[in-house]
């Protein structure tokens, strides 16, 4: 499952295309997912966290 991307471009900015994918990304780093656009995976977490060496945080119930 991935963060989907769904803007309807007025003017087909590509500015805007990188801002709402920059933002989903963001998003998606919370969520451990992917994002997609227009149907393709335009950035995948398990990349990201590979380079990153990001670990995941445990969360602990109080």
């Amino acid at each position: 499952m991935g963060q989907m991307v769904s803007v309807k471009q007025e003017n087909g900015s590509s500015a805007s295309k990188r801002r709402r994918v920059g933002e989903a990304i963001e998003i998606a780093k919370d969520y451990r997912t992917d994002v997609y656009w227009e149907g393709e995976v335009v950035w995948r977490y398990s990349d990201w966290e590979k380079q990153s060496g990001a670990k995941p945080e445990l969360t602990v119930a109080v």
